[in-house]
């Protein structure tokens, strides 16, 4: 398994973030938002330039996290399909074949049918297929598919050469469904996982608190073990959402992007990039034992 940061976690600057995965160890940078812009906003030269210096650092760009359908299922599609198409040309610039998506903000009603949803993906759907890019759909306490199993329903429906499912189970808990991180939600999105996201939670009394990997109540260990099981090769993707003696607010976390929302990562990653690297460590000298 390969590791990477969510670039904003810890910083807005990308030569920044190009030293802070040397100096820890990682392997590569998943792009959101940089220079206080969203990753699909950022100039197709600037990306190119930004190409060079991660191949001659020896680092990949795993995946770009982007927002795609992060809105109301009422808003016109055009503007949400430029950005996919936007996303799309970045992926190819920096050599990165995932996107990330999402399945429409929840309506104050309830989240709707997975039926519903997946009318909503046939464009996507083809301007995937003719980009050669796979959009990995995420689940979001914010979003219709709240949990990994009302992810894995919309995902049965839909075409899994384009589309596939970034396993989160920190979100999990940030969720009202009362779904287990592990194994219950590995579980359901078992079939179309494709990439990794690193967060641990623990509940206290005003909610669900960001703790540092292995710290909280996803039980990594258990997932680590069971991913090598699995056979699992991708990328684990550190996005701790949490701060050093502050807390994001909850539009932050919702929308998770610019200054405002990387200020005082900085700790809090460096500290889940040694978390995550020892939970690894330890598991590879139980093995050897």
């Amino acid at each position: 398994m390969k590791l990477s940061l969510i670039t904003d976690e810890a910083t807005q600057s990308f030569g920044q973030a190009v030293e802070l995965a040397k100096t820890w160890g990682l392997d590569g940078l998943e792009l959101r938002s940089v220079e206080n812009q969203p990753i699909d906003r950022i100039p197709q030269g600037t990306l190119a330039e930004w190409k060079k210096r991660l191949d001659r650092e020896g680092l990949c760009v795993p995946c770009l996290s982007g927002s795609f359908f992060k809105c109301g299922i009422q808003e016109p599609e055009g503007p949400e399909l430029e950005k996919l198409e936007r996303l799309c040309d970045g992926a190819e610039i920096l050599g990165c074949g995932l996107v990330r998506g999402f399945a429409f903000f929840s309506p104050d009603g309830g989240a709707l049918p997975p039926e519903a949803l997946a009318a909503r993906f046939d464009r996507p759907s083809q301007l995937l297929r003719r980009r050669g890019i796979r959009l990995l759909l995420e689940a979001d306490p914010s979003v219709n598919t709240s949990s990994h199993r009302g992810l894995a329903a919309l995902l049965a429906l839909l075409d899994r050469s384009v589309f596939g499912a970034v396993y989160d189970p920190g979100n999990e808990l940030y969720s009202s469904s009362g779904e287990r991180p592990y194994p219950d939600g590995y579980e359901a999105i078992r079939p179309w996982l494709a990439h990794v996201h690193v967060k641990d939670v623990v509940l206290e009394e005003g909610g669900p608190v960001c703790v540092a990997p292995g710290q909280g109540l996803v039980g990594w260990p258990a997932v680590l073990r069971r991913l090598a099981r699995d056979g699992y090769e991708g990328w684990l993707s550190l996005e701790p959402h949490y701060r050093k003696g502050a807390a994001l607010t909850e539009g932050q976390m919702r929308l998770p992007q610019g200054a405002g929302f990387t200020q005082g990562g900085l700790e809090a990653a460096a500290e889940s990039a040694a978390a995550l690297r020892g939970l690894l460590d330890g598991m590879r000298k139980e093995d050897l034992a």
